[in-house]
């Protein structure tokens, strides 16, 4: 699990800052999602889809990104098994998932296609 922590920085952002600027961040980082802090707590994920919800709804780019985050954030604690993870983002239907430790502090973002390589280099899916 460490070594697609590597891969995929986690990118935090303030829950105020306006769509257009996430956009420019996610495109300046490579990465197709972020997480949403309010002071010093996760509240929430914004992706790539909701980019896509907020421009179907022509929202104005000015918009703050915690207007289409997604709220109802799922994680995952680095020790738990990479069949558990894979389950939970299947069953969840979602590509990225928050890894953190036992103390709640984030340690990076996993994603749908690094967690099903591990899991299929393990032989261990069903």
């Amino acid at each position: 699990m460490k070594d697609i922590l590597t891969k995929e920085k986690a990118i935090t952002i303030n829950y105020n800052t306006p769509i257009s600027d996430v956009a420019k961040i996610m495109k300046e980082k490579g990465v197709d999602s972020v997480l949403i802090m309010k002071e010093d707590k996760i509240i929430g994920i914004f992706t790539e889809k909701d980019l896509v919800r907020a421009i179907a709804d022509n929202a104005s780019l000015n918009t703050p990104v915690s207007n289409y985050m997604s709220s109802k954030l799922i994680t995952a604690k680095i020790d738990e098994p990479i069949v558990a993870i894979a389950y939970k983002m299947v069953e969840s239907n979602i590509r990225h998932i928050p890894i953190t430790n036992d103390q709640g502090t984030l340690l990076g973002v996993a994603n749908i296609k690094d967690v099903l390589s591990l899991v299929l280099a393990s032989g261990a899916w069903p």
